[in-house]
């Protein structure tokens, strides 16, 4: 049976409540890379493959692995953050500052609106969610053995809900498919190197979710 592991990337500035700047160059806190080191840990072998989000902070979660186990294949795919803030209102803020920004964001509740350069939209995080799952999860060609993916909170969240059937490349569009994301996201937290495992191909099942392989001191959100 196949399985895939969702790893969420360890601490970064904008978790701790710090500036940033661009969404996908935030770096991981001192304690981010100490929780990275702690999934890296988790894995008893190699898995068959390391797929990877290009934002920093995945990209550092990943080093520990990598440097464990350097002969697995490692791909960089789209599995990163959704950037739904338009760049400049990341520059020298934080997650507080842009609060208001993000709250007339889902407030709007258009999955086709663009909030400016360098956004997406939520129809576009939907669509790379369901290739997705195409891919790695349900799909005809879903690759044997283990995957593990480092990636984000939105994104986990997201691949949650298009299990269970909330959201889909179908009605990417649909207004109520980003009320039921918004619902969901505010609901279900995902902490900090946290694990989502699934049992993939053709009748997938959802397994544990958990942090057990960290230090109660080191879960954070």
């Amino acid at each position: 049976m196949s399985e895939l592991w969702l790893i969420r990337h360890g601490q970064s500035i904008s978790n701790a409540g710090l500036p940033t700047g661009h969404p996908s160059r935030s770096a991981l806190t001192d304690l981010g890379h100490q929780q990275a080191v702690y999934v890296a840990k988790a894995l008893k072998a190699a898995p068959d493959r390391l797929i990877v989000s290009p934002y920093f902070r995945a990209m550092d979660t990943a080093k520990p692995l990598r440097d464990r186990f350097p002969d697995m294949p490692v791909t960089v795919a789209a599995v990163q953050e959704f950037t739904y803030l338009d760049l400049e209102s990341y520059q020298g803020a934080t997650r507080e500052m842009r609060r208001p920004q993000i709250q007339d964001y889902w407030a709007r509740c258009d999955p086709l609106h663009r909030q400016g350069e360098g956004a997406e939209t939520f129809a576009e995080l939907v669509l790379r969610v369901e290739d997705f799952f195409c891919r790695y999860v349900e799909g005809p060609d879903v690759p044997p053995g283990l995957t593990v993916v480092c990636t984000h909170g939105q994104f986990i969240r997201a691949a949650y809900l298009r299990f269970f059937g909330g959201i889909g490349g179908e009605f990417a569009a649909d207004p109520r498919a980003m009320a039921r994301f918004r619902g969901f996201r505010e609901a279900f937290a995902v902490p900090n190197g946290a694990i989502a495992r699934l049992s993939v191909g053709p009748q997938p099942r959802l397994g544990a979710f958990d942090v057990s392989h960290l230090p109660p001191r080191m879960v954070t959100y």
